[in-house]
């Protein structure tokens, strides 16, 4: 609905009273929207078009999530929708795509995150996505809500619907666990160096390398190509990164002569740095070496909480975490990790909590306490 109230008020630059017309427009559904005018007509021309908008909009909203989906797929990345994974949307549309987007409510999302909460987590392998038998983590879960979340904040934003549903604790995300927070140490890192250097695989000791060295994930690693490797500049170019930035990854010198080794025996028809050798045409699967190297080094399972093993991914948190111990801030961290906030990188901070106590006594302790 629309309504025009006539007003007076004092004009502040000429103290003279004036009168003024403010134009409202009430639609269910969708943000109220108003404009003080100087004159009537202006007003009624004001409602006028904002009853042709909200038509439209009413049009609009009538379209299904997956048309949605759709469209913010093909719309250029904004500051309200910058994450989304197409695994993610394929769920959502399988979900709620054919309900019409303005009548989906909090209650048909957590339905569906009832169904994510019991959802099996996939693996990858060589031959694709795998089923596993484990269910998927609260982190997972939430990226889910948040990928769904960036459709719904892109729909707002162009004014396709008025109300969010997820937002205001709607739908809330789970409790998610600490995450791992093994760190390597020195004798560690060079007990899994020898045994990478024996493993079947040649290649593991580099990629092993290359994965503490860059603080870079698993699969930037081992999906790295040579036309992306620039020797000349000691740098490794990722195209695509899990953030949908690119970055580039910086080859520390043994790093570096190793890959000018390795590129002079690489397979002619590969573009593949960590090639697979039964199939140069495929990048290779670690898994099984690394168990092997994990057991040859005295680290498989070496301790009773699985948060506190050693992993593959435990050499991004351990890269991570001595770039700040040496003096690195929490932003030229993120530029070598490809952290895409800050925030994310705020929790490396606790796993250096030794280094906050050896501060507090050097420098805060005083003379308190001494005789």
């Amino acid at each position: 609905m629309g309504s025009i109230v006539k007003s007076t008020r004092v004009n502040s630059a000429t103290g003279k009273t004036v009168t003024v017309y403010r134009a409202h427009v009430r639609r269910q559904g969708f943000a109220s929207r108003s404009k003080v005018c100087e004159t009537e007509r202006e007003a009624k021309e004001f409602l006028r078009n904002n009853d042709g908008i909200t038509a439209l909009r009413k049009k609009v909203s009538k379209e299904t999530l997956t048309a949605l989906i759709d469209q913010f797929v093909e719309a250029p990345p904004g500051r309200g929708w910058k994450y989304w994974a197409p695994s993610h949307l394929d769920f959502w549309r399988a979900e709620l795509g054919d309900m019409k987007v303005a009548e989906i409510a909090r209650g048909d999302i957590n339905r569906a995150k009832a169904k994510l909460q019991v959802k099996k987590a996939l693996r990858s392998t060589v031959a694709g996505p795998k089923t596993t038998d484990k269910k998927l983590t609260p982190a997972t879960v939430n990226r889910y809500l948040t990928s769904l979340a960036s459709v719904f904040n892109y729909a707002v934003e162009h004014e396709i619907v008025g109300r969010h549903p997820m937002k205001g604790g709607l739908v809330k995300h789970l409790t998610e666990s600490g995450g791992r927070t093994r760190i390597l140490s020195a004798d560690e890192e060079s007990r899994l160096l020898e045994a990478a250097h024996s493993s079947t695989w040649p290649m593991l000791a580099l990629f092993f390398r290359m994965c503490l060295t860059t603080a870079a994930r698993r699969s930037e690693v081992l999906k790295l190509k040579w036309s992306s490797v620039h020797l000349d500049d000691s740098i490794a170019v990722l195209g695509t990164t899990k953030n949908g930035r690119p970055r580039s990854l910086p080859l520390v010198r043994d790093v570096k002569a190793a890959l000018v080794a390795a590129k002079k025996v690489r397979p002619l028809h590969s573009d593949w740095v960590f090639y697979n050798p039964r199939d140069p045409k495929l990048v290779f699967n670690p898994k099984s070496v690394w168990t092997e190297c994990r057991r040859a080094a005295g680290l498989l399972n070496d301790r009773d909480d699985p948060l506190d093993r050693v992993y593959l991914h435990s050499t991004r948190h351990t890269g991570i975490t001595r770039m700040l111990k040496g003096g690195a801030n929490l932003a030229q961290a993120a530029s070598v990790s490809g952290h895409q906030t800050l925030a994310m990188l705020k929790r490396y901070e606790h796993l250096a909590a030794s280094d906050a106590v050896a501060l507090a006594e050097k420098h805060l302790a005083g003379d308190a306490g001494k005789p």
